[in-house]
């Protein structure tokens, strides 16, 4: 018999707005492709047209697409043979279109695992037809996968985000895909961790602790859960079985103690774990994500982390790049924060131009946080069919709330700091919590834990 979980961690379902499905084309025919293009863009798809094997080969791994159209006969190999390279469930999501109508050639898209087999020419409404039944398949599947928002690391093309990109599609392709995510402060780690289970396709959940706030007397009940020692049944389902089949980010790591680090082990070597009071074993595959908040543990600090635990996490390192290194692609950042934003507005915004040239000159030390906090002050600044301006890196609003008073908070400390703040953004929101963790940029229950503590 199973319980309530009165200290559930966050668990990252639903959307209010969905990210487009991704498709990728692998034809050599470079007419055939854009129309391919057309008819997969009419249906609300983003494509990437490649014409070669080693082309679609670095896309899919810095993508990640939901859904494939390859051709058999191309100039570097056979399109077949790029499907065995891939893990069973990227398999599935191939549509192969071949001049080819030979049995053997239908043999092995089906080992393969090909959703469909298209014998060329294919007419627009025979590929419409299989391409519409395919997106409904997948809407379908999404209600078992949780997704996550739209993130701004596919916005822009500097290496460092093409490395990023890569490197989760690496770790998305491996059965136990354990990864340490850092970088500097304000990068958004947590979406980083979000895309890490989206392009995973796993079918658990994507569970989110904050190991800054389960640090007590109850922290290895939390993890590993409760059994009754009489009759053995499960009293409380800890993180680890809740996350099974699906992703349990530790965000804020370093908190952990050594003794829990030391506990975690097995669970990272054979997904085995033992609930406390239980008699036997039990069993949970999933992936296991670090975020280091603070940088020193990306260095090894092992002040903060056991080695043993660091080397398992570090199986795969994602190093989210700062906005200093993407400043050549901050206006493409910039919009899609802009947009995002304004999603729900009944008018559309666009920046002026010295606004874009503004934000391509300031430094960010705070990184997407930073950007996105100032995009918002001045999206509030703007009166519709007006262009939202950015003055020095940051709006004037937002000058006119920082400037006056700061000096009034010199000699207090963080904590009453923080507590007016949140008490402000509270009031300001007339109570609504959800909206206030929305402004300040913190999950609710971290809100929640704040305002008990005041």
């Amino acid at each position: 018999m199973k319980t309530g979980n009165e200290n559930s961690p966050i668990q990252v379902g639903g959307l209010q707005n969905p990210r487009p499905p991704t498709a990728l084309v692998l034809e050599d025919d470079l007419a055939s492709a854009s129309v391919y293009k057309r008819v997969l863009v009419s249906l609300g798809y983003v494509v990437r047209l490649t014409h070669t094997i080693a082309a679609a080969r670095a896309a899919i791994r810095e993508l990640a697409p939901d859904l494939m159209l390859v051709d058999i006969s191309l100039p570097d190999g056979n399109g077949l043979d790029l499907m065995g390279e891939l893990r069973n469930d990227t398999r599935g999501r191939f549509i192969v279109i071949s001049g080819d109508a030979s049995q053997r050639t239908i043999i092995k898209s089906i080992r393969h695992r090909a959703v469909e087999l298209l014998h060329k020419p294919v007419s627009l409404e025979e590929l419409k037809i299989h391409l519409s039944s395919n997106r409904k398949a997948m809407e379908a599947a999404s209600d078992r996968v949780q997704d996550s928002e739209p993130c701004w690391i596919y916005h822009g093309d500097h290496p460092s985000l093409v490395a990023l990109r890569t490197a989760m599609s690496l770790s998305a392709e491996r059965s136990r895909a354990h990864s340490l995510i850092d970088g500097e402060c304000g990068v958004d780690k947590l979406a980083v961790a979000r895309e890490v289970h989206r392009r995973g396709r796993r079918p658990g959940p994507l569970v989110v602790v904050d190991c800054q706030e389960v640090e007590n007397s109850d922290t290895v009940v939390r993890f590993f859960g409760q059994e009754d020692p009489e009759s053995g049944d499960i009293l409380h389902e800890g993180y680890i079985e809740q996350a099974a089949a699906g992703t349990l980010v530790l965000d804020y790591v370093e908190h952990l103690s050594k003794q829990l680090q030391a506990r975690l082990l097995p669970v990272f070597d054979s997904g085995q774990f033992k609930r406390v009071n239980g008699k036997d074993g039990a069993q949970a595959t999933l992936a296991i994500v670090g975020i280091a908040r603070d940088k020193a543990t990306a260095d090894v600090d092992e002040s903060s982390l056991r080695s043993d635990f660091l080397f398992r996490l570090m199986q795969n390192t994602l190093t989210v790049p700062t906005l200093q290194q993407c400043r050549k692609d901050l206006p493409r950042i910039a919009n899609f924060i802009l947009q995002a934003t304004a999603a729900d507005l009944p008018d559309s915004y666009q920046f002026s131009e010295s606004s874009l040239n503004l934000l391509q000159s300031q430094s960010w030390p705070h990184n997407i946080l930073e950007l996105r906090s100032a995009i918002k002050r001045a999206l509030a600044a703007t009166l519709p069919g007006h262009t939202v301006e950015i003055s020095d890196g940051v709006s004037n609003s937002e000058q006119t709330l920082l400037n006056p008073d700061i000096n009034a908070w010199v000699g207090s400390t963080v904590w009453e700091m923080e507590k007016e703040l949140l008490l402000a953004t509270l009031a300001h929101s007339s109570g609504d919590k959800e909206r206030t963790a929305r402004t300040l940029d913190i999950s609710l229950k971290t809100l929640y834990n704040r305002l008990n503590s005041y």
